[in-house]
This record gives structure tokens, C-alpha cells and sequence, in this order.
């Protein structure tokens, strides 16, 4: 009979009125609390390791991005890939090796 009672106060909410637990509510707030800064604080960490993630990617394809650019680069400067444009634009290459000019003081 006594469990009966107990489940009735606490479908009905008149529990919540008794002296007992009208000494425990700043205990509970307390709890209740506690518990919504956790929920907060596992959303707000979920986010950063998203975000995290998401700049890590970005970050491995502009390193993917950077060697293309440099490798572009590397092979668009060599002597060779510089001779060919300028000969497509009339301006040859010499032959002759350069001289060293001396000035007499």
C-alpha cells in the first residue's frame, strides 16, 4: 500500500510539496544545472572537432593544390620550356657563348 501512495504523490505532483523535498530543490536545480551545461558543452565540443576536421581537409587540398602550382612552375622555368616560347615569338637562342670584357684603367 505504501509504494501505491508513493507512485500516486508522484503522478498527481503533490511530491513536490512535501517538506522533504521542498528541502532538497536547490540540490536538484543544482543537478538540473550541471546537466544542461554538459549537454551544452559536448554540442559546443562536437562542433570545434567538426570545424577542425573541415579545416583539415581544406588544408590538405591546398597543399595538394601548392605542389601542382610549384611543380607548374619549376618545369615552366627551365631553360628548355623558356627557349621554346621565346622562339615562338621570333626570339632565338645564342649560339655563341658570352665574352668577358675587361676595362683598362
Amino acid at each position: 500500500m505504501a509504494n501505491k501512495f508513493k507512485i500516486r504523490h508522484i503522478l498527481d505532483g503533490s511530491i513536490i510539496t512535501h517538506d522533504k523535498m521542498l528541502q532538497r530543490w536547490p540540490y536538484l536545480i543544482f543537478l538540473v544545472c550541471l546537466s544542461i551545461l554538459l549537454i551544452a558543452n559536448n554540442y559546443v565540443s562536437e562542433k570545434i572537432i567538426r570545424e577542425t576536421s573541415a579545416v583539415k581537409q581544406d588544408l590538405k587540398e591546398l597543399q595538394t593544390e601548392h605542389l601542382a602550382t610549384l611543380s607548374e612552375y619549376l618545369r615552366k622555368t627551365q631553360q628548355s620550356e623558356i627557349a621554346k616560347r621565346l622562339d615562338s615569338i621570333g626570339v632565338k637562342e645564342s649560339v655563341v657563348p658570352p665574352k668577358k670584357i675587361f676595362i683598362r684603367k
